[in-house]
């Protein structure tokens, strides 16, 4: 995608561009970030709530902000984050039915 022109800013160096690649790439929750750097991926593992801004809740699918308080599961190696405790409860007695976000109309049109 860098090549093509396309390009993002780093949501932890946010004066350079993220690397568009998959060894760049982080997932939490149903939202994708893209970082500059090794060590822009690895301060964005430390506190990933720091740098996300409003995530998608993957049981209520509301949107609301972390923070370092924030109720927290690692799933399929992806990190998620949830608004209370009730909704943590929730995606850990099922996360395969919450862990891919549903995509209104997809495959019934």
């Amino acid at each position: 995608m860098n090549q093509l022109g396309v390009t993002v800013p780093c949501v932890v160096k946010t004066d350079r561009p993220a690397r568009l690649d998959e060894a760049h790439r982080v997932f939490v929750n149903y939202e994708t970030y893209y970082l500059a750097d090794d060590e822009a991926l690895a301060t964005f593992r430390q506190s990933p709530w720091r740098f996300t801004g409003r995530l998608t809740d993957p049981v209520s699918e509301e949107k609301f902000t972390p923070t370092a308080e924030s109720p927290r599961l690692d799933h399929g190696g992806r990190v998620f984050y949830f608004p209370d405790e009730k909704t943590k409860e929730a995606f850990a007695a099922d996360p395969d039915a919450f862990a891919t976000p549903k995509v209104p109309y997809a495959g019934h049109m």
